[in-house]
């Protein structure tokens, strides 16, 4: 799975649906040595954001 950063554009499905939008946050998982594993994400879908679990995620791909 491609890995995001802030203002990437993404295309994914989540819990069966299709979703796209702006990454508006990154966080990372908690615990020690863990920073380098991104937890989630929260997407701008243009009049709502929404906060994502990475491991629920299905077939991120960033746009153009």
């Amino acid at each position: 799975m491609q890995s995001v950063q802030t203002g990437d554009k993404v295309q994914f499905f989540y819990n069966g649906k299709s979703r796209n939008g702006v990454v508006h946050r990154v966080w990372g998982e908690a615990g020690a040595g863990s920073s380098h594993r991104p937890a989630g994400f929260c997407v701008d879908h243009g009049d709502t954001y929404k906060s994502y679990r990475r491991n629920k995620v299905a077939f991120l791909a960033k746009s153009s």
